[in-house]
C-alpha cells in the first residue's frame, strides 16, 4: 500500500424503523454493517453495489454529514468521529462531495456565482469581492463553463452543465478527497463520458483522490484503480479494477459482472441468474449476508459471517470458499 489518505475501520450505521400510534421503534435498518477499507492518496477507489446496499449512507458517514454508530474514520491518521466544531469544519474543507442529482443539489434561488462562492466564503470570511469573483471565474474555466453564465440560475442549464457547477463547487477549496456519489447516473449517456473525462482531467491536474460510487460496474471499472463491492451494507470484495473485472471471486460480484452487456466478452462469461429472496436490511441473515441467494452456500455460511480476508496480494474476499485459496469448484 502507498500513502494512506483515508483509513476506515469497522464502521456501522443503523436507522430506527418506527411505526404505530406512538411511533415506537420496531427495529433497525442495518444500512452500513462493519465496513473497513483504505484509500490511497491520488487513487480512485470505486464503491459498487445494488441500489439500497448502503453506498450513499457510507459516503455521508465518511464526511460526517451523518454520525456513524461505531468504528473509526481516519483522515491522514486523525479520527473524524472525534472532531467537533471548528476542527471538523476545517477537515471538511479537505473532503468534498459531488452529488447524484445536480438539479436538487444546487440551490435554485442562487446564481452560479453564489453557488460556487459559498464554500469559499464559509472558510475565508475576509476575502474581498474582486478576489472572490476571480476565483469563481477560474473554477468555471476549469470545469468548462463559460464566464457569461456566472449570473444564471440552475434551471437555465442542462443536466451536464449543472453537474459541472457542482464539480466546481466541490473543488473550490482545493480538497484532498472528493466523494463522487453516482455523479453521472442522472445524466444522458452522451453527457456521461464528458463528465467522467472532466473528473479524470481534474484528478491529474490537482492530484485529487476520489471515492467513486455507482451501481454501474462498467463505469466504476473505467474510473477506478481499485474497487470494493458492497452487498446489504457490507463489503464482500476489494481488488484492483482489472483483476476484479477479469476474475471476480465472490459469487455476488460474479453475478453482477455476468449481467454487464459487454460485447468484448460475449460468450466468454456465463450469465448467472440469482435465486432466493433478497433479505431485509431490518432483519439481515445471521451469517453471510449473501447466503440466501448464493448457489454455494453451506450451513456454515448461514450460521457464521465470513471476514474480509486477503486471499492474495491486493485482493480481499469475504467468502468461506477462499479461506484456503482453493477458489470456487
Amino acid at each position: 500500500m502507498g500513502d494512506i489518505l483515508l483509513d476506515v475501520h469497522h464502521v456501522s450505521k443503523t436507522f430506527p424503523v418506527k411505526g404505530g400510534m406512538f411511533s415506537r421503534s420496531k427495529g433497525f435498518v442495518h444500512a452500513v454493517d462493519d465496513v473497513s477499507f483504505q484509500v490511497e492518496r491520488g487513487e480512485t477507489f470505486g464503491l459498487v453495489g445494488e441500489s439500497g446496499c448502503g453506498k450513499s449512507t457510507l459516503s455521508r458517514a465518511l464526511l460526517q454529514l451523518i454520525s456513524a454508530d461505531s468504528g473509526e474514520i481516519l483522515f491522514e491518521g486523525r479520527d473524524l468521529r472525534a472532531m467537533k466544531g471548528r476542527e471538523l469544519q476545517t477537515q471538511r474543507s479537505r473532503m468534498r462531495m459531488v452529488f447524484q442529482k445536480p438539479f436538487t443539489s444546487l440551490d435554485p434561488r442562487r446564481t452560479v456565482r453564489e453557488i460556487i462562492a459559498a464554500p469559499i466564503r464559509v472558510h475565508d470570511r475576509r476575502i474581498g469581492a474582486a478576489e472572490l469573483e476571480k476565483q469563481v471565474l477560474e473554477l468555471m474555466d476549469k470545469v468548462g463553463l463559460s464566464p457569461t453564465y456566472i449570473d444564471r440560475y440552475p434551471h437555465e442549464f442542462s443536466g451536464g452543465q449543472r453537474q459541472r457547477i457542482g464539480i466546481a463547487r466541490a473543488i473550490a477549496l482545493d480538497p484532498e478527497l472528493i466523494i463522487c456519489d453516482e455523479p453521472v447516473s442522472a445524466l444522458d449517456v452522451s453527457i456521461q463520458a464528458q463528465i467522467l473525462n472532466l473528473l479524470k482531467d481534474l484528478q491529474q491536474k490537482q492530484n485529487l483522490t476520489y471515492i467513486f460510487i455507482s451501481h454501474n460496474l462498467s463505469v466504476v471499472n473505467h474510473m477506478s484503480d481499485r474497487i470494493a463491492v458492497m452487498y446489504l451494507g457490507s463489503i464482500v470484495e476489494i481488488a484492483k479494477a482489472d483483476a476484479l473485472y477479469e476474475r471476480a471471486m465472490h459469487p455476488y460480484t460474479q453475478a453482477l459482472l455476468s449481467a454487464i452487456p459487454d460485447p468484448s466478452i460475449a460468450g466468454k462469461r456465463r450469465r448467472i441468474i440469482l435465486t432466493g429472496d433478497i433479505p431485509s436490511p431490518v432483519n439481515p441473515p445471521k451469517g453471510c449476508r449473501f447466503s440466501t441467494r448464493c448457489a454455494h452456500a453451506t450451513e456454515r455460511c448461514r450460521a457464521e459471517r465470513p471476514r474480509l480476508l486477503d486471499v492474495e496480494e491486493g485482493y480481499k474476499v469475504a467468502c468461506f470458499l477462499y479461506e484456503s485459496k482453493g477458489g470456487l469448484k
